[in-house]
């Protein structure tokens, strides 16, 4: 993400200077240190060619690395968390997936893997409390046919078949 136009008039040579610019102008490490989207971007296709092939080891360090340097992407915090989720880190994967729902409150997916997390975890009730929004929001967006089903069968399975 490139810094907004006023972010030139931030001030980052205090430490509320750069918090200001982070929180209120939307500057991203990525930014101040001259990375361009293109570069996370393509970062970004190798780490998710690892996922795609379950190489979440092969995906994690680049995922950080994104997540790092451009924390308000809602992509790189989801992908960052299905490695976490990948790798048996359920805890860690629950915070980012709720990192990029609070970006996008409308994502059906993340929404299913935060409660596959909370399940891992042994939270039953935020898993059946996530797998019943998932389905909800699931609606909103016809693509999100299979999320839906997903979460159906993991609430049934939860509330012995009486979903």
């Amino acid at each position: 993400m490139n810094p907004t136009p006023d972010a030139t008039y931030v001030d980052l040579s205090t430490p509320e200077g750069i918090a200001d610019a982070f929180v209120n102008h939307g500057v991203t490490l990525a930014s101040i240190k001259g990375i361009s989207d293109d570069d996370l971007e393509a970062l970004y296709a190798v780490a998710y060619e690892h996922l795609a092939d379950g190489r979440a080891q092969d995906a994690v360090e680049d995922l950080l690395l994104l997540v790092t340097h451009d924390a308000w992407e809602p992509r790189f915090q989801f992908a960052y968390a299905l490695a976490l989720q990948m790798l048996g880190q359920h805890e860690a994967a629950a915070q980012h997936y709720a990192q990029a729902l609070l970006m996008d409150a409308t994502n059906a997916g993340c929404i299913l893997r935060l409660g596959e997390c909370m399940e891992a975890m042994g939270n039953a009730q935020e898993a059946e409390e996530a797998f019943r929004a998932c389905i909800q929001l699931s609606y909103l967006s016809p693509e999100h046919h299979l999320v839906r089903a997903h979460a159906q069968a993991r609430l049934s399975s939860l509330s012995g078949g009486a979903a």
